[in-house]
């Protein structure tokens, strides 16, 4: 996500955030983004919810080649995600891209890496 080619494309920490803390009303995303954001929401809190309806759901938006790879996508990351939470890694990217150490990432992102959950940017802007 935090790619260079992204970054070209225009996306932005800022936009990031959005998705994460305030994807359901935000204007930066079309209606297929956000459905693919429930996704993954629903992937990492609620698997329960993903059921045929929602399936179909999809369907509207994506074919089901797509959401074979949108949902293996899913469930990598948040493996990933949960994985590396265990060793207390720590991303290795500032929100404004730099490459950073893991004593510096600890100062921005605080006592937990949490840059998939709320804040990082807020906490970032407010140490600088």
């Amino acid at each position: 996500m935090r790619s260079a080619s992204a970054k070209q494309m225009g996306l932005t920490e800022e936009i990031l955030d959005d998705g994460i803390e305030n994807y359901e009303k935000s204007e930066n995303f079309t209606k297929k983004e956000k459905l693919a954001l429930l996704y993954s929401e629903l992937m990492a809190s609620n698997p329960e919810k993903i059921d045929c309806n929602f399936y179909k759901k999809l369907g509207e938006f994506f074919s089901e080649e797509e959401i074979v790879e949108l949902g293996a996508f899913i469930g990598f990351n948040i493996g990933y995600h949960t994985f590396f939470g265990t060793l207390d890694f720590y991303p290795m990217f500032s929100p404004d891209g730099k490459l950073v150490d893991q004593n510096e990432s600890r100062r921005i992102y605080g006592d937990r890496p949490l840059s998939h959950l709320k804040g990082a940017i807020k906490r970032s802007k407010e140490i600088n």
